[in-house]
């Protein structure tokens, strides 16, 4: 069968890998791709102006029917529920395809999304057993859907398949389908790959909480040291490429196998790399290694320095003591790094959001603080907390599993002004803080001159980033520099 799958957004792990199970049984499989340049999806800059004249929705659906598929998949989260939803309705209205929904707000709310008219079945939970079963029993012609993990509506009565066990061995899946994006990425810049699924830890605003809930403790699986290998070095000779980014939810959790993975990373591969970490085992001995290694940059998740907020709003238990020593061993290891805050959190105060410049080292190798915006996805802890602090109501979250969300980098939720306002300001300060000298920043907390950032333009905000990038040698920043004028390219080649 000819499967074509649409995506907004960058670059998804999970639709190589469903497009290579497929593709080993096989099938044909094709991609339509928005990379939503400069929309509230792009995580760098998000710029409306620009957004409309990098819009490929029109390409998106003359791909989808030139492609001329048999089903059309979408992977959605649940901040582009709805752009899916509006093209899922012009696919219904063009081809004949079957369209089948799944990803992240598909499995945490499938009951809502099989109700939409544009949508004929949903996935739920991990897809590539699930989808391939799907496409295979389609393909025969069965008069009903018997594939676990499947939803769909028989005569007006929606029908939910039993859920299957999750894949015990990721070793067993075939390397991910890095053709389908080579097109819309260069792999040679950054080859992004994981090497687990799942997260040991369950944070109340993160969608891994929910997957816990929903497969238990097994969830959470890590490939061999040879799986690991072996892609990298086929890659390799296929991309050769430059640089490495581990995407798993935390790289680095178990020090034998990391050992032993860097050991032969350092003589098969030996290109810089950056990973997702956490401070819980972030040791001196494991960082050097990691910077001995090829290791260019570890993101932190730390998300709030107040430790009541982090424990009991977040469902986060490391302590600021475990996180100034984690960074310490950064700076002592010279390894650079990324903190990741949540702005405008429940209870924040305008001294938690001085609390960074308490700890962070301004003198060590911090490369950038990144700034988020609590997205509320449906289902998830944080939700119901902050519903009962009067943060969002009952018509908020219907909303959010209609899709109606604000996503990483926005602030739609934020109801109190003096909270706003307060975002904005260190939002602001928070960026530009690397080049800040001592003396300044001194003065600035002193006075409390941060309550008036908000007012510096923003263009000026984004040169200071872009002169941070270049001072700190911050090899993702050139990763951003070359994906983003690759893309001007081919807009203005293909108008």
């Amino acid at each position: 069968m000819r499967i074509t799958f649409v995506h907004l957004g960058r670059e998804n792990l999970g639709i190589e890998y469903l497009s290579s199970v497929l593709k080993k049984a096989g099938h044909e499989t094709f991609l339509a791709h928005d990379p939503g340049l400069f929309s509230r999806e792009d995580n760098v800059f998000h710029i409306a102006s620009l957004e409309r004249f990098f819009d490929r929705r029109k390409s998106v659906l003359e791909t989808i029917e030139n492609t001329n598929p048999d089903v059309v998949a979408f992977s959605v989260y649940t901040s582009t529920y709805q752009w899916a939803k509006q093209i899922a309705e012009s696919v219904k209205k063009k081809t004949g395809a079957k369209t089948v929904f799944g990803g992240v707000h598909a499995t945490l709310v499938p009951e809502v999304v099989i109700q939409d008219e544009a949508v004929d079945y949903v996935i739920e939970g991990e897809g590539e057993d699930a989808l391939l079963d799907f496409v295979e029993g389609l393909s025969s012609k069965k008069e009903s859907c018997d594939a676990p993990n499947v939803w769909y509506r028989e005569k007006g009565v929606v029908v939910h398949n039993p859920m299957r066990s999750p894949i015990e061995n990721l070793d067993r899946l075939p390397l991910p389908d890095k053709a389908l994006f080579e097109n819309e990425v260069n792999h040679r810049d950054d080859y992004m790959i994981m090497t687990s699924r799942g997260c040991k830890f369950s944070c109340n605003y993160c969608c891994e909480s929910y997957m816990h809930s929903l497969y238990g403790k097994n969830y959470y699986r890590r490939r061999s040291i040879d799986s690991v290998m072996h892609e990298l070095t086929e890659m390799k000779r296929r991309y050769d490429f430059k640089r490495v980014m581990f995407f798993d939810s935390v790289f680095f959790t178990d020090k034998k196998w990391l050992r032993d993975l860097l050991k032969e990373y350092k003589r098969e591969i030996s290109v810089p790399f950056r990973c997702e970490g956490h401070v819980a085992f972030a040791d001196e001995d494991i960082l050097k290694l990691m910077k001995d290694t090829g290791c260019y940059g570890i993101d932190f998740g730390v998300q709030t320095f107040n430790e009541h907020i982090r424990k009991d709003i977040l469902n986060r238990f490391e302590t600021n003591d475990q996180i100034k020593k984690a960074f310490n061993a950064c700076d002592n290891a010279r390894l650079r790094y990324d903190v990741d805050l949540i702005l405008a959190l429940p209870l924040m105060r305008e001294e938690d959001y001085v609390l960074p410049f308490q700890i962070i080292n301004p003198k060590g190798y911090l490369n950038r603080i990144k700034c988020f915006s609590l997205s509320y996805f449906p289902k998830l802890p944080i939700v119901q907390k902050a519903k009962e602090m009067g943060m969002i109501n009952e018509s908020d979250i219907e909303g959010f599993a209609q899709g109606d969300v604000s996503d990483f980098f926005h602030t739609d939720y934020i109801k109190a002004p003096a909270a706003k306002i307060m975002k904005d300001n260190f939002e602001k300060l928070y960026k530009i803080y690397p080049l800040l000298p001592n003396p300044l920043l001194k003065s600035i907390l002193k006075n409390k001159y941060y309550r008036y950032f908000r007012f510096v333009p923003k263009p000026l905000i984004v040169v200071a980033q872009l002169i941070t990038g270049i001072l700190k040698s911050d090899l993702r920043f050139y990763t951003y520099i070359h994906y983003y004028l690759n893309q001007f390219l081919k807009r203005i080649r293909h108008p």
